[in-house]
């Protein structure tokens, strides 16, 4: 039998034992009937079941058995830190859900529900049904996407002894640079509601070193928010046309970011928040070389930037989260906000403060999602920022995106991506790219620079009922791609690119990330003369 265990605890914690008979004597009600008639949570128990479920015949399998013995349950004490609600507090259903979601969103959990159970004295016990997920990877990979080849070994695990914490290990070499790198992740800093993260890269280039210490707005009603994050990338920049890198420059970064925030207004299901912001950014390059001669992409300008500067925060979100399942993922709920949401910040880097420009500078964003049954989803999401000295705006990015999914079956999927971008004389590292790498799966990766682009992908998925070993669900798609971009040497809007192909959609049914692995063949249908045929693509990012 699987193992689960189960922790009892009231106002005086308390150890209770869940045999059948008992279980068996409680009934149960809907957590917005026991908010409608006052009840209070007298008591939280908390079930933590193994990766493998050993009562489904399917999963008591050799594989099965040796993964659950060999897998680090979750201590029963990360669970409870995250609950937003203890015993003795009335009923809020409202809680209740944004617990599931954000026991759900942990990179070490698979399934969470809460589920009300009243005793035969009428006392109301939260029970907190948490699966695990398998967190050790041993990752061996090779990768062809594009016409650019990538290998990578990394060992990942993201629930160290069951604690909740990550630690991670990883070499990779691809077609810019070798590296290998560490990184931790620590959701429950000594206990608390703060969250770390620091990971540090070593490349044949230079070196990638970050940190973040934040206590975020880890529920609708949290008071307030602080948070500082630091970064430094010190390696080289390298710009891209027809597929190969036509210039290299080194290239160094520092960031430093000091934020906090706090509730203004709550109502209903909507909170607005308000907050200040400090931040700093020094950006060099050095000289540029140009790599290919034949390329007709003029060099760009490259200013070093010192900027320094202080701006406010306004932030709005209401919770109108809908469940669904089998859209992005398998056999997974995945959680959307159907409600409008936003965030702007605005404020200007001085020279009084050190910045080698004085500038305002921007930053907004929305999103918003609708659904009229489990069958169907759209969401919307837009953003815009950038900076404007006395020369003009720079570095302005504008991005619009629609995603829609249409289930015809419960395993027949219709998927589809819109999305624009539009930059104003944007910093070479932020230049738009068309390709591989950006959803145009049949031609190679950073086909053409640019200051503007469109793209359009639509897939066909049909996921099957064949599971091996409780692992992996087979499914299968077909899909077609389209996009355009505004070129950067002066020749205007490409050709409308475009590509078919099919693809193995094979979905990890034990893991909380990297649910879907993506295995595709791609023909492009108006090819450049230096690209494949065919391209072949296999990872786990997804787009959609």
């Amino acid at each position: 039998m699987g193992r689960i265990r189960r922790v009892g605890a009231c106002l005086t914690i308390t150890l209770v034992s869940l045999a059948a008979p008992l279980r068996a004597a409680r009934t149960t009600k809907p957590w917005s009937a026991l908010e409608a008639r006052k009840a209070t949570i007298g008591k939280i128990e908390v079930e933590i079941g193994d990766v493998f479920d050993l009562t489904r015949p399917e999963e008591n399998t050799w594989v099965g058995r040796t993964a659950n013995h060999l897998h680090a349950s979750t201590r029963e004490v990360v669970i409870r830190r995250i609950l937003l609600f203890a015993a003795g507090e009335p009923v809020r259903e409202r809680r209740i859900r944004e617990t599931e979601r954000l026991l759900r969103a942990l990179p070490f959990v698979k399934l969470a529900r809460i589920d009300p159970l009243i005793q035969p004295d009428g006392n109301v016990v939260a029970v907190v049904k948490v699966r695990d997920a398998w967190t050790t990877q041993l990752n061996v990979g090779y990768s062809h996407v594009g016409g650019q080849h990538a290998m990578n070994l990394s060992l990942d695990e993201k629930n160290f002894l069951g604690s909740g914490k990550g630690v991670a290990f990883d070499l990779s070499k691809d077609h810019e640079r070798s590296t290998w790198g560490l990184a931790y992740a620590d959701p429950q800093v000594f206990g608390s509601r703060w969250t770390l993260a620091a990971h540090t890269q070593y490349l044949t280039d230079g070196f990638v070193r970050s940190i973040q210490l934040e206590r975020p707005f880890y529920a609708l009603e949290t008071p307030w928010s602080a948070g500082v994050a630091l970064s430094q990338s010190h390696s080289s920049l390298y710009l891209y046309d027809q597929g190969t890198q036509v210039f290299q420059a080194p290239f160094v970064q520092n960031e430093v970011r000091l934020s906090g925030a706090w509730l203004l207004h709550e109502s209903g299901n909507r909170v607005w928040r308000a907050g200040v912001l400090l931040q700093r950014q020094d950006t060099r390059y050095g000289p540029i070389t140009r790599m290919s001669p034949l390329s007709p992409l003029p060099a760009p300008l490259l200013t070093d930037r010192r900027l320094r500067g202080a701006g406010v925060t306004l932030a709005t979100q209401e919770d109108a989260f809908e469940e669904f399942e089998n859209l992005a993922g398998m056999d997974s709920p995945e959680d959307y906000n159907l409600a409008w949401t936003g965030d702007l910040e605005l404020g200007s880097y001085s020279r009084a403060c050190g910045s080698t420009l004085n500038a305002p500078f921007f930053k907004v964003q929305v999103a918003k999602g609708w659904s009229s049954s489990n069958a169907n989803l759209t969401l919307f999401t837009a953003s815009w920022d950038g900076r404007r000295p006395a020369t003009g705006m720079e570095d302005s990015r504008l991005a619009l995106s629609l995603v829609s999914y249409h289930k015809l079956t419960e395993n027949q999927i219709l998927a589809g991506l819109v999305a624009v971008d539009r930059a104003r004389r944007p910093d070479p590292e932020h230049w738009y790219y068309l390709g591989g790498d950006q959803g145009m799966r049949g031609f190679p990766n950073q086909l053409h620079p640019g200051d503007a682009r469109w793209q359009a992908s639509f897939d066909y998925r049909y996921l099957t009922e064949q599971r091996w070993w409780g692992l992996v669900r087979l499914g299968y798609s077909a899909f077609v791609d389209l996009g355009s971009v505004r070129r950067l040497d002066g020749r205007g809007w490409s050709r409308t690119y475009s590509d078919v192909g099919v693809g193995l959609r094979l979905g990890n049914l034990k893991s909380s990330v990297g649910r879907v692995i993506l295995l595709n063949v791609a023909m492009p249908l108006n090819r450049e003369p230096y690209q494949a045929r065919w391209q072949f693509t296999a990872g786990n990012a997804l787009r959609f």
